[in-house]
């Protein structure tokens, strides 16, 4: 398995003593994505026709639109819509041409077969998958490499849940197998005492709503309900992932 390392960007990001420091990259990493399709790249026409053929899935369709760049998505929109009406254009036929309900139905499953095909493989989410497996990947060899970067990652806030689960997925391929078993055992370590930590955060909270509670110290739990939610679902999650 050979994976670009990105060394500098997952050492700043355990640097950052992020609640999960993946999800900081993730975003970053779907920021860039976005901004090179709203940029001067649709007027590439190698751009234009992944665009066409791929588009993206609903979530990041709506952050460009509302990222006030009307002609570059005017641009996207209008042959990524001319093409989907091409590929649609028999099952669409089949639709207004259907003279009873066996017909019928059978022209609806084409349809929406062309429909979930064509909202599959979102770009964006796309380069934000590829961009997460060498996070991770990486995240795993400096474990395995670095002593000092393993210390530091046993002394931080953990991670989501999801991207907890993809890296012990991920430690399989990245690490020997005399490495990996201490890598499970240590970083879900760290992951459950943080998942704890998190907890005490959002019962205090809970409680310090009560009457007799109300003069008392929030103790900095003011946010836990936020970063509970980012602990258990992750803040930035490919949506329509590469698999």
């Amino acid at each position: 398995m050979k994976i670009e390392l990105e060394t500098i960007p997952v050492w700043d990001g355990l640097n950052s003593h992020s609640e999960c420091f993946i999800c900081d990259l993730m975003g970053e990493a779907q920021k860039d994505a976005i901004n090179f399709y709203l940029g001067n790249s649709v007027m590439n026409p190698e751009t234009r026709v992944k665009v066409n053929e791929h588009g993206f899935c609903t979530k990041h369709w709506q952050m460009l639109s509302a990222a006030n760049k009307a002609q570059s998505v005017a641009l996207m929109s209008d042959t990524y819509l001319a093409a989907t009406r091409a590929k649609a254009e028999g099952a669409i036929n089949a639709l207004l041409g259907a003279k009873n309900p066996r017909q019928a139905k059978k022209a609806v499953l084409a349809f929406s077969d062309v429909l979930e095909k064509r909202e599959q493989g979102c770009l964006v989410c796309t380069a934000m998958d590829e961009r997460l497996k060498r996070y991770l990947y990486t995240t795993c060899y400096l474990w395995g490499d670095d002593p000092s970067f393993r210390e530091a990652l046993a002394e931080g806030k953990g991670f989501c849940l999801h991207h907890f689960q993809l890296l012990l997925e991920t430690a399989s391929e990245a690490l020997s197998s005399s490495l990996y078993v201490d890598f499970v055992r240590t970083i879900t370590r760290t992951e459950v005492e943080n998942l704890d930590r998190t907890a005490k955060d959002v019962y205090w909270m809970t409680q310090k709503y009560k009457s007799e509670n109300m003069d008392k110290s929030w103790n900095g739990c003011e946010d836990a309900h936020k970063r509970g939610v980012d602990k258990m679902t992750g803040r930035h999650r490919v949506t329509d992932p590469v698999r």
